[in-house]
């Protein structure tokens, strides 16, 4: 399956990033480690060039396996890396996935994520013919329940110890998608 683009308008593009937009991803990160790193463990000062460099790659050998399909989302003024968007942790026997999303610091409030969010829904369920997807948000974390809630997933309610974060177990919110809800 080839895709590279998964949504455009004349502010926003939704694509898949190249080992050549190491540096591009980097900055993002680094501009965001203070709010991403506060709900994932791998969003922290330590981050470095070639982090970024290994985590194309590794996204680019997961996508040509059909495991996992990570995008970013590009602000087309600027050029500015300006996010992510990932369906990941694939159930083919059962047809659902993990779709996660993170938006880069100065970029949040502009609805950026539920749009990310509706485009790899569409991406999942058109293309991969996933039935599920479940969005996971760390408990406390409302801004990302916001993002679920704004792309039309429904709360399933808290599950207790579901996320692991900085070697302790945490509490998470998990909301679903199905088909259904994206054409509401």
């Amino acid at each position: 399956m080839i895709i590279r683009q998964l949504y455009q308008d004349s502010h926003t593009e939704i694509r898949i990033a190249t080992e050549s937009e190491a540096a591009l991803h980097l900055e993002a990160i680094q501009a965001s480690v203070a709010e991403i790193g506060a709900w994932e463990s791998w969003c922290n000062d330590r981050y470095q060039l070639e982090d970024s460099r290994k985590y194309l790659i590794d996204s680019e050998q997961k996508r040509h396996r059909g495991v996992e399909f990570n995008f970013c989302l590009f602000d087309r003024a600027s050029g500015q890396l300006i996010g992510s968007v990932g369906v990941n942790r694939i159930n083919q026997e059962y047809k659902f996935a993990n779709i996660g999303y993170w938006i880069r610091t100065g970029f949040t409030g502009r609805s950026l994520a539920p749009l990310a969010v509706h485009a790899a829904a569409r991406f999942a369920f058109d293309e991969l013919a996933l039935t599920r997807l479940e969005i996971v948000a760390m408990e406390g974390n409302h801004r990302s329940c916001r993002v679920a809630e704004k792309a039309g997933a429904v709360a399933e309610g808290l599950h207790r110890n579901r996320l692991y974060y900085r070697g302790k177990p945490k509490n998470a919110w998990v909301y679903s998608l199905i088909p259904d809800d994206l054409s509401a």
